[in-house]
């Protein structure tokens, strides 16, 4: 196998409580699609479960206008420093949005962004958008694939796909990759051994990083798994009194509204729009820094999307619990 077996995120992580307050954000999440074309079983953001969404969210579904985007990237020229990462994905199929290329070198060009990448399931990849994709500056694709052949596809996702097509425009997209970086991973749950080496010899050849991942609980109020795992330290849940994610993290929905959260499926909890502010003034708004003082004092359950979340539980991978007091003291000077 050519991949190696890795993870999504970045094991040398800065120390959040030597640097927060941020003044520019490490990861702009920037939805280019809120619409996906699956309906996966486990996943509240597809068609599958439309009895859920609230009146804002299905005011939503579409994909983002190539005119806000833009000035949401020129915002973004405010800030003092660069920002990490553009993350062009939040809860649709980037995909759907067909100026994705576009958005990327638009971007890209802007010279704000260390890195480019978004999340995928990949059924919409085929040999001239992956040459865009590369072309346009792409730094990184996660794709998630959610079985391993077309009845799985159709149980999971409710949608039939020709899988050896599906497997063969990956490859044609490792073959001309660029210095993208391909990682593709796979839920773990619903691989037995066997399954496990035939998701390794279908992939391990076609990607620069691969992995089994366990489902998590990663969509407030939608509980899909009764595993109480987290998904990348293989530990059993322990409760956080602090999400270090609102104080590196800029989330924009496709619509241009901003939510305090990259798990606010439901938009419940808004704090902004991109389309009358600006992002910086967003990041610096009031209402973010209510959000992250509530945390700070202990009052994470008393916010609307954060009473339910089990997010941080299921996939943190920063915990700044032991510093909030030394944070809260940092912040409050700052104010």
């Amino acid at each position: 196998m050519k991949a190696k077996i890795g993870t999504r995120y970045h094991k040398n992580r800065t120390e959040l409580q030597n640097v927060i307050p941020l003044s520019t954000p490490f990861i702009l999440y920037l939805d280019p699609s809120s619409a996906c074309n699956l309906c996966c079983n486990f996943c509240p953001c597809g068609g599958a479960h439309k009895d859920l969404w609230t009146e804002s969210k299905r005011n939503s579904i579409g994909v983002m206008d190539f005119e806000l985007y833009k000035k949401i990237i020129d915002d973004c020229q405010g800030f003092p420093d660069k920002i990490k990462v553009l993350r062009l994905y939040k809860e649709g199929e980037p995909l759907v949005n067909k100026r994705l290329p576009e958005m990327i070198e638009y971007a890209n060009k802007s010279g704000k962004f260390e890195t480019i990448d978004f999340t995928t399931n990949g059924t919409l990849l085929e040999p001239d958008i992956n040459r865009k994709l590369v072309e346009a500056g792409l730094s990184r694709i996660n794709i998630s694939v959610e079985a391993l052949d077309a009845k799985g596809y159709k149980n999971i996702s409710n949608v039939d796909i020709d899988y050896d097509n599906f497997v063969n425009n990956i490859r044609d997209l490792y073959e001309h990759k660029g210095n993208c970086h391909i990682f593709i991973k796979t839920m773990v749950d619903n691989l037995d051994k066997e399954t496990e080496q035939k998701f390794y010899d279908l992939f391990g050849d076609i990607c620069d990083e691969i992995a089994m991942e366990h489902i998590a609980n990663c969509w407030p109020g939608f509980e899909n798994t009764s595993e109480h795992v987290n998904v990348y330290h293989g530990e059993g849940y322990k409760e956080y009194t602090v999400c270090p994610r609102i104080f590196y993290i800029l989330t924009i929905n496709s619509n241009g509204s901003a939510s305090h959260c990259i798990v606010d499926w439901n938009y419940k909890g808004i704090i902004g729009d991109a389309r009358t502010q600006n992002v910086v003034d967003i990041w610096n708004s009031k209402e973010y820094s209510d959000i992250r003082l509530a945390h700070l004092n202990c009052q994470r359950r008393s916010i609307e999307l954060c009473k339910d979340c089990m997010e941080i539980e299921s996939a943190a991978v920063d915990n700044i619990d032991e510093y909030r007091e030394m944070i809260l003291k940092k912040v409050t000077n700052q104010i």
